[in-house]
Order: structure tokens, then sequence, then C-alpha cells
């Protein structure tokens, strides 16, 4: 596994992306992609050290942001990392404890390339991207 980013939910993206930029020095923003699919918007930026940030905001319904914003917790919600092969890398995890949020789903902001959600037994969920390398 590769480390890609972390991703925290918000309400509004250009408004996180101020917010953001005076607690933490993210100082690039890329496009801001909008996910017919998984109904959320979402961007990236990176800091001066080279770690990754997604952004990602409600955008239809249903959606799996707005009702972990109405609850206030998981807003620091995953950890994300590029797999060669994602059955096997979540079949893994599985093995581990981690239960699947869903079944894996393709995300316009990585091409097209499916991805899937797992809460690990320690509270916290790891999100899988399939990427060939």
């Amino acid at each position: 596994m590769t480390f890609h980013h972390i991703g925290i939910f918000v309400n509004d993206i250009e408004e996180a992306q101020k917010k953001f930029g005076a607690i933490l020095p993210v100082r690039e923003w890329g496009r801001v992609f909008d996910d017919d699919g998984l109904h959320i918007r979402c961007c990236f930026g990176k800091d001066d050290a080279g770690l990754r940030y997604e952004l990602v905001a409600p955008f239809g319904s249903p959606n799996p942001v707005s009702g972990v914003l109405r609850s206030g917790r998981n807003i620091l919600n995953h950890v994300a990392y590029r797999v060669p092969d994602l059955e096997a890398a979540a079949r893994a995890l599985q093995e581990a404890g981690a239960v699947p949020m869903g079944p894996p789903q393709p995300a316009l902001a990585f091409g097209g390339a499916r991805v899937i959600f797992l809460l690990t037994e320690l509270g916290f969920i790891v999100e899988l991207i399939e990427h060939a390398q």
C-alpha cells in the first residue's frame, strides 16, 4: 500500500479551503470534482511537506458526508492508500478485522478507478484506491 491522502469532511469546499489554509500550510489546491455517482464534491491540496489532504463535501443525496457532518464526529474521516489489487488489499484488511462500509465504487476523482472504505477495529476508516502499478 502507498499512502495517498487524509480525507476531511466539510460543508463547503471553497470555504474550507480558506479556513484550512489558515490552520495548516496547504498552499496548492487542485480541481474540484463533482462526483454524481458518489454524491460528493472533493478536491485535493498539498502542504509544504507534500502531505495530501482531500476535502469532501455533500453533493446530492444520498451521500456519505451529511450525516457525519450533522453528528460532528469523524470529520477527520479517513486515511487513503493506493493499492495494485483492490480485492486482495480489502481481503487482507478484513482478515485483520476491518469491515467494508459498502461495495467498491468508481470514483471520478481517480479517473473512475474503484475505491472501497473499510472501518477498522480501532474505529478509523481506511480508503483503498485501485491503482495498477
